[in-house]
């Protein structure tokens, strides 16, 4: 059984002072820090799904893993279309020669993770290799130990239309009238890639829309956290972004084990 913590879309930036929908990500980030320090029961690791950072600088980066390393548990990272995957291996994981994609796979408590660096050519939506996708399915068959995939977008559509239109498959051919989108562009490859290991495919975490999410497709679940600082809207017919500063921030606490998936969802006030 392995027991984790998942945050996403904590959004630091270089300046101290930066505020977004209306609160200040860093001192979330800070509380989150502290709320986690502080849950009585113990968890293995802290899944992060990406955008760590606003700008993808280094002094960003220097900024979250002063906050972040006052942890009292392992974390994982991914990086979002926000993030600068080079500088943030290179600032925040301390990676001599990193990669241009950061995938990467573990195990922890006996279960599989595979991570995904999911981000697209155009921003903020999202598009996968086929070299990612032909990883990936190595890892995705019938036979194996209980498995979890992470990414920073979302890989299938929610029922949002300002979440939901697909990207185009690059910047040139983006129309000047359209908004780029946020989906996983080849969301239908990679769902077809994960199809081999759903009987033992305990989950699909993502972050990347702010909002917490639990969807069931083809016996699988497909879950996402809240952002550490602010939430957006979201509803059947939405056609644009708006942000929900009114609502709290949170996070996710997951357990998987050979045969179950539980994922408890919590809030903590603002800090600002």
């Amino acid at each position: 059984m392995v027991r984790f913590i998942h945050i996403t879309d904590t959004h630091i930036a270089a300046a101290e002072d930066f505020m977004s929908y209306g609160h200040s990500p860093l001192a979330n980030l800070q509380r989150l820090v502290a709320t986690l320090n502080a849950l009585p029961y113990p968890f293995d690791f802290v899944l992060h799904t990406g955008d760590v950072t606003e700008d993808g600088s280094a002094a960003a980066y220097r900024r979250a893993k002063n906050v972040l390393s006052e942890l009292h548990a392992p974390i994982r990272y991914l990086a979002g279309n926000h993030d600068d995957a080079l500088v943030m291996q290179r600032e925040l994981l301390g990676v001599d020669a990193p990669l241009e994609r950061y995938d990467y796979a573990f195990e922890a408590g006996g279960v599989q993770f595979v991570m995904l660096d999911s981000r697209g050519p155009v921003q903020p939506g999202g598009q996968l290799s086929t070299g990612q996708l032909a990883w990936l399915s190595e890892f995705c068959t019938p036979a194996g130990p209980p498995l979890v995939i992470a990414l920073h977008h979302e890989p299938l559509p929610l029922d949002v239309p300002w979440l939901d239109a697909a990207p185009p498959a690059s910047p040139e051919s983006l129309d000047a009238s359209e908004k780029p989108a946020m989906l996983l562009g080849n969301s239908g490859e990679f769902l077809e890639a994960i199809a081999g290991a759903r009987g033992r495919l305990r989950g699909v975490f993502f972050g990347h829309i702010h909002r917490a999410f639990q969807v069931w497709r083809d016996g699988i679940l497909f879950s996402s956290a809240p952002s550490s600082f602010g939430q957006l809207k979201t509803w059947p017919g939405l056609r644009e972004a708006q942000p929900a500063p009114e609502e709290a921030p949170g996070y996710c606490l997951v357990t998987v084990d050979e045969h179950h998936t539980i994922v408890q969802q919590y809030t903590f006030s603002h800090a600002g």
